[in-house]
């Protein structure tokens, strides 16, 4: 078995919004059973499962876990977890604590379920890995870093993690639409053809739809005209010699006036008052 264990003082709890308490990876954990009762664990404790499997335990029901998914308690909960005797998991931990965390994922209803599916887990995997670097370099001589990386993983987590208990979502289809997104971005300005990009996707227009969001957490059309609006931004400030009809239709918007509505509702402000906060006064 390979693991490791790595471990930092407890701070005051309102000095950063989000802080690691401790944090580690278990690989080829025969055996793994953790048993916590009620109030024995004061911090968040966060697993995402990189390969293998292993099962938690929450209100009598057992639940499987496999590579991608992650588990979340909160503080003081009853906590059971513990690995297949076949094939049992490797993952990546961290407990953590904060001074707002703890509302904002109440907020969100991270408290209402145990297990979580990642859409993207290699991104989430990844940012946790820069975390266990950083304290094992440093240790604790950059606290602020160490509390920004630990808000990346809790945020990235959040925009990414669905109920274990939800429908299964197709792998193979959500990762045919994370694939697409580079393309949908590019090409963004465009007309947008719903049923060319479904067919792009290998599928119609209504499964597209429905695997899209699961996979990007938004509809085909929020995330295009996300990109049309952050393309947008960047010409009115870029080239501020074209005008805001330009802009628009350089952007993918046939109609100045549909433009500006848009606009306005993404960045509340008209595209002339956001070229004006970047124009040098004379």
């Amino acid at each position: 078995m390979a693991k490791q264990h790595l471990t930092l003082p407890l701070l005051r709890r309102n000095r950063f919004y989000c802080f690691p308490e401790s944090a580690g990876y278990y690989e080829h954990n025969e055996g793994h059973d953790v048993r916590r009762s009620a109030g024995m664990l004061q911090e968040f404790n966060l697993h995402l499962v990189t390969a293998g499997h292993g099962y938690v335990e929450h209100d009598g029901q057992r639940h499987e876990l496999s590579a991608g998914d992650a588990f979340l308690y909160f503080p003081g909960d009853k906590q059971a977890y513990f690995a297949d005797d076949d094939h049992p998991w490797d993952f990546k931990w961290i407990h953590f604590y904060g001074s707002g965390i703890l509302a904002d994922l109440t907020e969100r209803g991270f408290h209402r379920s145990i297990g979580w599916r990642v859409r993207s887990p290699l991104v989430l995997e990844s940012l946790i890995d820069e975390l266990l670097s950083e304290i094992n370099q440093h240790k604790m001589l950059h606290p602020s870093r160490i509390s920004m990386l630990m808000y990346g993983i809790i945020a990235e987590f959040i925009e990414q993690a669905e109920p274990i208990t939800a429908p299964s979502a197709g792998a193979s289809a959500i990762e045919r639409m994370l694939k697409l997104l580079p393309e949908l971005q590019a090409a963004a300005a465009e007309p947008f053809d719903l049923d060319e990009w479904a067919a792009r996707a290998g599928t119609n227009r209504f499964a597209f739809c429905r695997w899209f969001r699961r996979a990007a957490g938004q509809t085909p059309l929020e995330f295009v005209t996300m990109c049309r609006i952050q393309r947008a931004k960047q010409l009115l400030v870029e080239q501020q010699d074209l005008s805001v009809n330009e802009v628009a239709r350089l952007s993918g918007y046939v109609h100045p006036s549909y433009f500006n509505k848009r606009f306005q509702e993404s960045e509340n402000m008209t595209p002339t008052s956001y070229r004006q906060q970047f124009t040098m006064s004379t």
